[in-house]
């Protein structure tokens, strides 16, 4: 996740940059342009332009913009105009946006009589061209409620965003839908985080990511009432539609870290992904299922390498404490450690049954009331003497909780809430784990110090996308292990090393020089 923060520094110091051209573009009543979609279509909004929204109930005509492109140092940025209330009462579509940034607006409902056109609030329509029409995008502070997605026979989102790559989307609220409304539809993007978002009483998802969806983090979020699932990791796309095409799951390298999720069927699904990071979130009084483990309606599209570690599950359900798992998928790859069950509305059972998923891989439950300190007001931290504290497996991710406290890097806490002082010795210290030369030409060593042989290298760049994988062959004993740098160009990096477990060995950021 370091990669992902630098990312997001780096966005913030082109905002800074960009502001020295930045130009003022008023729209709204008695404005130069009655809304964004006048001002985009005008061509009127250039790299560098801040678009300033006045007070307003918007429900425009021009609600399709094909053109509103920033540069890397002159992000342009739509937020409302000093302290205005903003509210747009229809769909905007943007088939080609990049490095822009919207804040502060508030998008409400859409026309019950419009049955055939509005689906919703807000969407990135990629247009099949996976990457490159939007990318670079960072919503953040915005309100989206009361989709009304009755009659429309398909559902919608509130915020819909396809084939993007480099988004973030922060500190935004999504209530309150109608039918089988979702709060974030991602499908086909890539390097995008989900971070301190809201999710309250969506009859679908509270978000669902799919179609070759890569390097996504949901991070300290909250999901309340989402009646499906909170997060669904991966669905039943179509690899027609996958960005890229060939792409052999439904998602890969999904993060559901530090998350809360209250009510719903269960908080978090699986479905057809592969190396999916399930660590360290709450779940409590799900109405149906644990957890669930599920594989689509497509032979070659599997469930594969997913890790699911230090989380608290708890139900509310006549299922007891029921993991749902598709038939006669093998489930050996999928690996569950030190996590902690309870069911409110029955007396624990003794132990939990497996039989769905064939061949899975568990070690460290644990089975009781994990002592939340006041459930009532949404408080799920842990009280002195919960079995979840100190009962966690020893990874470095996380880094920080729900609240931002960070981890026991050697005793961390079960569930999305440490409760103890962090410790000051990490998993692999730097002396059993590091680079050289760092900073480092067309070529590096990995040193591990005798820790175990990851499967798995992969390099990052500050945005979080991968740049290099390398596989290791089983039972390698190359220690150290030469890296051919050749292909990366100057910058900085993160490089990840992980087990076939999918156990994280270590991680080191380097810089590459010529």
């Amino acid at each position: 996740m370091n990669n992902i923060r630098i990312a997001f520094l780096t966005l913030l110091t082109a905002f800074v940059t960009s502001a020295s051209w930045a130009q003022a573009v008023q729209v709204g009543p008695g404005q130069t342009y009655l809304n964004i979609g006048d001002a985009a279509n005008a061509r009127a909004v250039h790299p560098g332009d801040t678009v300033f929204v006045h007070a307003g109930t918007y429900s425009d005509a021009n609600t399709l913009i094909d053109s509103l492109i920033g540069t890397p140092d002159r992000w342009i940025t739509i937020m409302p105009y000093e302290n205005d209330s903003v509210s747009i009462h229809v769909q905007y579509t943007f088939q080609a946006a990049q490095y822009l940034k919207i804040s502060g607006l508030n998008f409400y409902g859409n026309d019950r009589a419009d049955s055939a056109q509005v689906f919703h609030l807000l969407f990135f329509d990629y247009q099949y061209a996976c990457f490159t029409s939007n990318h670079d995008i960072i919503i953040e502070n915005c309100t989206f409620s009361d989709l009304n997605n009755t009659g429309k026979g398909n559902t919608g989102a509130c915020l819909k965003i396809d084939g993007t790559a480099n988004f973030q989307v922060l500190n935004c609220t999504f209530r309150d839908g109608t039918n089988i409304t979702d709060g974030i539809s991602l499908n086909a993007d890539s390097n995008g985080l989900v971070s301190h978002c809201l999710f309250q009483n969506m009859p679908g998802d509270g978000s669902h990511c799919k179609g070759g969806a890569k390097n996504i983090v949901y991070e300290q979020n909250r999901f309340i009432n989402c009646i499906a699932d909170g997060v669904d990791v991966g669905g039943d796309t179509g690899p027609q539609f996958f960005c890229p095409l060939g792409a052999t799951w439904e998602a890969d390298s999904i993060m559901v870290y530090a998350n809360v999720f209250i009510g719903g069927l269960t908080g978090i699904r699986l479905s057809s992904c592969h190396h999916a990071f399930i660590f360290n979130n709450t779940c409590f009084k799900t109405t149906s299922f644990a957890f669930r483990s599920l594989n689509t309606s497509v032979p070659t599209i599997t469930l594969d390498s997913n890790y699911v570690y230090n989380n608290i599950f708890t139900t509310y359900s006549v299922n007891h404490i029921y993991l749902n798992a598709s038939d006669p998928f093998n489930y050996s790859t999928e690996y569950f450690k030190n996590n902690l069950f309870h069911d409110y509305l029955f007396a624990d059972p003794d132990s939990i049954s497996w039989l769905e998923l064939p061949g899975v891989n568990v070690s460290g439950s644990l089975i009781g009331d994990p002592d939340f300190t006041d459930t009532s007001n949404g408080d799920f931290s842990l009280r002195a003497g919960s079995p979840a504290i100190g009962k966690g497996f020893a990874t470095q991710e996380p880094v920080t909780d729900y609240l931002g406290m960070p981890y026991s890097l050697t005793a961390r806490s079960i569930g999305a809430f440490e409760a103890q002082a962090a410790s000051v010795s990490p998993v692999a210290s730097a002396g059993t784990f590091f680079i050289a030369p760092n900073p480092c030409g067309n070529s590096l060593t990995l040193f591990l110090g005798g820790a175990v042989q990851p499967s798995e290298i992969r390099v990052l760049d500050v945005l979080g996308r991968e740049v290099m994988r390398i596989a290791m062959p089983p039972n390698s004993n190359a220690e150290p292990i030469p890296i051919n740098t050749d292909a990366l160009v100057d910058g900085e990096y993160t490089l990840l090393a992980r087990a076939s477990n999918g156990d994280l060995l270590g991680r080191q950021n380097f810089v590459r020089m010529r």
